[in-house]
């Protein structure tokens, strides 16, 4: 699929779009905004918005399981969270167990 500047400025439009709506909102960091991370090890934090979807990125699971905690590490994120495919590959490079709570 080639990138075209129309393509790249439908995508813009419907991300102001869903801002707009409040379907979608930018957040700062967890630690910035007191607020519990959105991937999470505990379930309670995921209590706290269970019919929102999350995106989780490979940073996000990098920062919860990092290569120097070793292989074999587990994370718990909501039923309806979305994972990337980064996080797919860094997932099974690194043995993580992923458990879905909700």
């Amino acid at each position: 699929m080639e990138i075209s500047d129309a393509l790249v400025t439908a995508i813009t439009r419907e991300i102001l779009r869903r801002l707009q709506s409040g379907e979608l909102s930018l957040e700062t960091t967890a630690a910035a905004s007191g607020k519990a991370s959105p991937v999470c090890q505990s379930p309670a934090a995921s209590a706290l918005a269970p019919c929102r979807r999350k995106v989780v990125s490979e940073i996000d699971i990098m920062r919860l399981c990092p290569a120097s905690g070793g292989i074999g590490q587990s994370v718990e994120i909501g039923v309806r969270d979305i994972i990337t495919p980064l996080a797919v590959d860094y997932i099974a490079k690194m043995r993580i167990t992923v458990n879905r709570i909700g």
